[in-house]
């Protein structure tokens, strides 16, 4: 029986295939609103597909744990005195690295920060002082970021997968 059966692998590399597309779509939109969705609809996906790898450890494991995260998985293998060493690296991931950055801007994908509220100028404050705008979007990655968080999950979990031996 092949991996991607065994264990439903197929779920993760859709979810990595859709957040390419998301990018793409993102790099051809021809209007910003169109780019924020491809932009979203991207993040949405990679971060599925970190949950989608869970899940693919959870079978792995034989953890049994019904909507696996880190920490239940972490708790279900502590039970039986196991230890993952996916689960070791995606921690220290999830506390400093991409996939701390990848949680915060699907946490902001789906509670936009507060609009900065204008601050009233002076007549002579506006002469002398070009204000800069900041995009609406300033807490959307961009899809060159995307891209590359993209690639370094894809790389992350083709690199598990190969130390993953089936006993």
């Amino acid at each position: 029986m092949s991996r991607v059966a065994r264990y439903q692998a197929d779920r993760t590399n859709q979810k990595l295939y859709f957040a390419r597309l998301a990018c793409q779509h993102s790099e051809a939109a021809e209007n910003v609103q169109q780019s924020q969705a491809g932009r979203e609809e991207a993040v949405f996906h990679l971060q599925g597909a970190v949950i989608a790898f869970f899940q693919e450890l959870n079978r792995y494991y034989r953890a049994d744990v019904t909507r696996p995260t880190l920490e239940s998985l972490k708790t279900a293998l502590a039970q039986r005195s196991q230890v993952s060493p996916e689960l070791v690296v995606m921690e220290r991931l999830q506390e400093a690295g991409f996939l701390k950055e990848l949680a915060q801007a699907f946490s902001a994908c789906q509670y936009a920060p507060k609009p900065a509220e204008p601050e009233p100028e002076s007549e002579a404050a506006q002469s002398l002082i070009v204000r800069a705008e900041i995009s609406p979007l300033y807490w959307l990655p961009e899809t060159s970021q995307l891209r590359v968080w993209h690639k370094s999950l894809q790389q992350l979990i083709e690199e598990f997968r190969e130390s993953m031996v089936e006993f």
